[in-house]
């Protein structure tokens, strides 16, 4: 199998699909804490009195910040799958 070498557009659909899967990674990275955080740390920290009850105020703000980068997880590797067209294109015996 010899793949055909890329073009100028579908180097942009590289491109495009490497900065969505980036974005992807980004709003992992801020979800996973956010619900740490919002679940596990504050509540626990609170009911042993290491930190006042002050800070149960911060869980709803970051369930909110996990949940939309989850979805946002969602949304670009959904958008990044969009633009794989380039993979049929260079590649289009690829069983064989």
């Amino acid at each position: 199998m010899d793949p055909q070498p890329l073009t100028t557009d579908q180097w942009a659909q590289v491109g495009l699909t490497l900065k969505m899967l980036w974005l992807a990674l980004a709003c992992a990275l801020i979800s996973g804490p956010s619900f740490l955080a919002a679940h596990a740390i504050i509540p626990s920290a609170v009911d042993t009195k290491t930190i006042s009850n002050k800070w149960s105020k911060f869980r709803g703000p970051l369930y909110l910040v996990g949940l939309t980068s989850l979805i946002g997880i969602f949304i670009f590797l959904g958008l990044a799958f969009l633009q794989l067209d380039f993979i049929w294109d260079t590649y289009s015996r690829w069983w064989q």
